[in-house]
């Protein structure tokens, strides 16, 4: 069976489908998921994101238990029947108000439209022995074997596992890592040009979305459960807001823009950052959006367009040759750079799988080669802000200590005066600002600031 263009019949069917296409295609959840979703219902398209991204999120924990059990390596397993058993065990063990009869009923019925009755048979049998075994399973012991235990218990590659050991212990490590794997709210920032919150709350009410509470560190961003569709909203066609994560709204603001600005964003796609600073110098002024992909490059101009933004510059080229060009002389420059992704694993568990702790000196290097281009360009007086959505210490202080290192005519700054009282609590250095999950309710992030002296 062509289980690619086979139509999902529902919510288990179109996770399935997601995850051989993860699996197989190297695709990406949020990307695989939308044309499987269109004939089902709204029950059924928020639990199969919900069955798709736990199961990613839990991957070598599903596949080491499934492996105990097995007296064949389960990659030899056809991959639909594999998934079949990963997507039924994330249910088993981590969904309990899903009954248990009813999680193997329903595997068995994939395993069987996409098998047959041999692994229908293996499907039954192997879901049936692992039920409530959760608890029981021969777990590394977590005083001997700490990092091996985070890895397997809480679902991380040993990398990254141990880099969280070695930075918090193994209480708070845990604490972080579970704090990965929920999924986060959705958050939107209101454009300011076109709306407030307290208005585009009444509207988002009317369309019939629910809001949360919104007694959360990043003043100005409304907040609403995962999983709805915003979207598909007539406040989001009307450019009344972005959907935008509460660490990724922190950025901007720090570079205190003003009307009649000059901006270079240097890695601006997909155009939170960039449509963000357009709005606060009330659209008057002149963002500059660099962007090295052109498809990228091409959500920033929709973006500007649904918003209403006329300051946006969209430029396509590469950001360490962002000296070279003839642009206007900025007040500042924002370098959003290309990282790891680590902190924001919980949006996109695909990440932790596919990073590689021998990517992060590469990393690195483009990021300080951004940085040195963004110098270049920078006149005194200027102010040079760094961010990414990690906060691996190769891409965060090891980049900050580098850069300042060879930039003596620019300052760092202490930037955590401006951040709200709750996110200056726990932070490990004073002129730079790492949030957690953990911690913060919010994205993995470090921010950077400069400002040129000569």
């Amino acid at each position: 069976m062509n289980y690619k263009r086979t139509t999902p019949e529902n919510a288990r069917e179109a996770a399935l489908q997601a995850l051989l296409r993860y699996e197989t295609d190297n695709a990406y959840l949020n990307l695989a998921l939308p044309p499987l979703l269109k004939k089902l219902s709204s029950e059924d398209r928020a639990l199969a994101v919900q069955l798709s991204a736990g199961t990613v999120q839990r991957l070598n924990t599903l596949d080491w238990s499934l492996s105990l059990h097995l007296k064949k390596d389960l990659n030899g397993l056809p991959p639909p029947i594999r998934n079949i058993l990963r997507l039924g065990l994330y249910q088993l063990f981590y969904l309990q108000r899903i009954p248990g009869y009813a999680v193997v009923d329903q595997a068995v019925r994939l395993a069987k439209r996409y098998g047959h009755r041999g692994t229908a048979g293996l499907v039954n049998a192997l879901l049936r022995k692992l039920a409530g075994q959760f608890d029981y399973l021969p777990w590394p012991d977590c005083e001997k074997q700490p990092v091996e235990y985070l890895a397997l218990k809480e679902s991380f590659p040993p990398w990254i596992a141990k880099r969280a050991f070695d930075s918090f212990g193994l209480p708070e490590a845990a604490n972080w890592c579970a704090a990965n794997n929920r999924k986060p709210k959705l958050s939107v920032r209101p454009n300011r040009l076109k709306t407030n919150p307290a208005k585009l709350a009444e509207k988002l009410k009317r369309e019939g979305f629910s809001l949360l509470d919104n007694s959360r560190p990043v003043p100005g961003l409304l907040y609403l459960e995962a999983g709805q569709n915003l979207a598909s909203s007539e406040a989001f066609r009307e450019g009344l807001f972005t959907i935008q994560g509460g660490s990724s709204a922190l950025v901007a603001p720090l570079l205190e823009p003003c009307p009649g600005n000059t901006i270079v964003d240097l890695c601006s796609a997909p155009g939170g950052k960039t449509t963000h600073l357009a709005e606060m110098i009330e659209d008057r002024g002149m963002i500059y959006a660099v962007e090295v992909n052109s498809k990228r490059l091409e959500l920033v101009r929709k973006a500007a367009k649904r918003l209403g933004l006329k300051s946006i510059i969209p430029l396509q080229g590469d950001g360490r040759d962002i000296y070279k060009s003839n642009l206007k002389t900025p007040q500042a420059i924002l370098v959003d750079a290309p990282c790891s992704g680590i902190g924001v694993i919980r949006r996109l568990p695909e990440i932790k799988w596919r990073r590689q702790e021998g990517e992060l000196a590469g990393l690195q290097k483009k990021q300080l080669e951004l940085l040195n281009a963004a110098a270049r360009l920078l006149p005194t007086g200027g102010k040079l802000l760094y961010s990414v959505c990690t906060t691996m210490r190769e891409e965060t202080s090891e980049v900050v200590e580098a850069f300042s290192a060879s930039n003596c005519t620019f300052a760092l700054q202490n930037i955590l005066p401006q951040l709200p009282l709750e996110l200056q609590k726990n932070q490990d250095q004073e002129k730079g600002a790492y949030l957690y999950p953990h911690r913060h309710e919010l994205d993995g992030f470090f921010i950077a600031l400069w400002h040129k002296k000569v």
